[in-house]
């Protein structure tokens, strides 16, 4: 598929078929996250995946928000893989350390303009929605808002690691629509979310003073 075609496409889906997805199509969309920029060739972050239906079920419970619990539906409808991005903070301190590194001075976290351990681990994210689409599946990028450390403690993650939240991803169900917000709310136009040259925004009064 184009990239162009893949872009287009990319959305969030949040229904699946219930159907596994093939070893070989799930290894190609997760092998993407080695093609993820990181800072300093740090590779720190790591990538938990979910197959099993049982390993799914169990994220699910762990994470289901008693402030917004899931209805008996939600909580059947099939999702049949599980990603979790996984940031390490740690890796990085490490890595900016060593010597080739250490001038910069960012050996510890809040010497950093921004945690580029979650800034990887977005943009390794973002690969993996974007080979899903190539490979004919639908993901969806959700946070974490309950359970987290039960969770890391259910899968054996060392505590080095912390999930940046979850992707679910799987053959979208024939019945699959947008829905939520992307729905709701307008897609803002180009015009007024790229600045060329300097910041303009498009029908603000004060602009078009200063420009005569």
């Amino acid at each position: 598929m184009e990239l162009r075609e893949v872009l287009r496409r990319r959305r969030m889906v949040r229904s699946f078929e219930d159907r596994t997805i093939p070893g070989d199509v799930l290894e190609r969309v997760m092998r993407s996250v080695l093609h993820a920029p990181t800072a300093g060739f740090t590779q720190g972050n790591e990538f938990l995946v979910l197959t099993a239906k049982e390993a799914t079920r169990r994220f699910i419970e762990i994470t289901d928000d008693p402030r917004w619990p899931l209805d008996p539906d939600e909580l059947a409808a099939p999702v049949p893989a599980i990603v979790l991005p996984m940031a390490n903070e740690g890796a990085y301190l490490e890595r900016y350390s060593r010597e080739d590194k250490a001038e910069f001075g960012m050996q510890t976290a809040d010497a950093w303009p921004v945690p580029y351990w979650y800034l990887d681990a977005a943009m390794a994210s973002m690969l993996v929605l974007l080979a899903a689409i190539d490979e004919g599946l639908g993901g969806w990028f959700f946070g974490i808002s309950y359970g987290e450390a039960e969770l890391l403690r259910a899968f054996d993650v060392p505590s080095a690691f912390r999930p940046i939240g979850a992707i679910a991803l799987g053959f979208p169900a024939r019945h699959e629509e947008p829905t939520g917000s992307s729905v709701t709310l307008r897609r803002r136009p180009y015009e007024e979310i790229v600045h060329i040259g300097r910041w303009e925004t498009i029908g603000d009064p004060s602009r078009a003073d200063q420009q005569h």
